[in-house]
């Protein structure tokens, strides 16, 4: 079977364009989910802080523990 330069080319360019669209929507999608799983963190975190109240007490060290243990526990990106 004999291919001919132009018919090949075609197919390499319409494999690329579907990887890249294929890429472009693995990336929207595990950036939903990302921002959709922090959101739930900070809520989890507000209400934790709040315990039932309207504000949270000014000056807890939650976060400086949280970030330590975290990080611990999940590696790097935990910073206060």
């Amino acid at each position: 079977m004999q291919i001919e330069n132009n018919q090949y080319k075609t197919l390499i360019d319409q494999i690329g364009e579907i990887l890249t669209a294929g890429r472009q929507r693995a990336v929207q999608s595990v950036n939903s989910i990302l921002v959709l799983t922090y959101w739930e963190i900070g809520r989890y975190i507000v209400e934790f802080e709040q315990q039932g109240n309207e504000r949270a007490e000014y000056g807890s060290k939650l976060f400086e523990r949280l970030s330590k243990d975290l990080s611990l526990s999940y590696g790097k990106g935990f910073s206060r």
